[in-house]
């Protein structure tokens, strides 16, 4: 038997149909996409699209004179030197991916994008049902379903780009200003709700500190277990197949064969 699974941070919710009689922007939506499943993005199209919207009007509040941050000015400056990467993210932004059901468009221009990927370099991700965990995947979600969204992401000078802007992001989230999103209010990881989600009573914090002793995002996302907390079970049955991390199974096949066991036997003399 083969199993496939994807992590999980939070609660990801499970009544993703569609809601109303709006006619989607795309269709023929993928029969599994991991990331809402998991919970990294809503698995509900309307909060997912509710988030872009919301995050694009907080861009557009700040202006288009903000200053972006050094790895977004050195990725401005590669579309600008390389027209081929220039034709692929213009191309994957005007093209409307087929398999995404989306109601509206969310991205019009390369300045526009870069500008709300800009936004996410100083964020944290938020506590909820309809949480985006990965808020660089949701602003990147549209042109990944696109044919030059698809060459763009497999293009190695788009790829190590992506990785500094990652890094820049993982910076913010290593640093004392990722810690405001640890606090009571709804959408905080320390209200009574996130507590109960994330079983924060298994975990070695100390409550009476703001921020539970964290010193980042990163540092409470990463949290240890209590001596004791979450045993792996069945450590000697080779039968039993433990998560390496907290997940939920997504795909499950049985009669799985490796290597030339699962080709077709050819007649004897020829060749494979």
């Amino acid at each position: 038997m083969g199993i496939e699974s994807v992590s999980q941070s939070g609660r990801a919710r499970r009544d993703g149909a569609f809601a109303g009689t709006f006619l989607p922007v795309t269709t023929l939506p993928h029969a599994v996409d991991v990331r809402r499943r998991a919970g990294w993005l809503p698995e509900d199209q309307d909060d997912l699209e509710a988030w872009l919207a919301g995050h694009r009007e907080q861009v557009e509040a700040r202006g288009e004179q903000v200053v972006l941050h050094p790895v977004l000015t050195e990725f401005q400056e590669l579309m600008d030197s390389d027209p081929v990467v220039r034709m692929l993210i213009n191309q994957m932004i005007a093209q409307v991916p087929k398999t995404k059901p989306y109601r509206k468009r969310h991205l019009e221009s390369v300045a526009q994008l870069l500008r709300l990927i800009n936004e996410v370099l100083t964020m944290a991700p938020e506590f909820g049902g309809s949480m985006v965990a990965t808020p660089l995947g949701a602003i990147l979600d549209w042109t990944m379903g696109t044919p030059a969204g698809f060459a763009a992401f497999r293009d190695p000078r788009v790829n190590a780009m992506l990785k500094k802007i990652l890094n820049a992001w993982c910076e913010f989230l290593d640093s004392g200003d990722s810690l405001y999103v640890l606090n009571d209010s709804p959408t905080g990881w320390k209200s009574a709700e996130a507590q109960r989600t994330v079983g924060i009573e298994q975990y070695e914090h100390d409550p009476q500190d703001k921020h539970w002793g964290f010193a980042s995002w990163n540092d409470f996302f990463t949290r240890r277990f209590k001596d004791g907390e979450r045993p792996v079970a069945s450590p000697d049955d080779d039968k039993v197949i433990v998560s390496a991390c907290e997940s939920t199974p997504y795909g499950i096949s049985t009669d799985v064969k490796r290597g030339l066991d699962s080709l077709p036997r050819l007649p004897a003399g020829r060749d494979r």
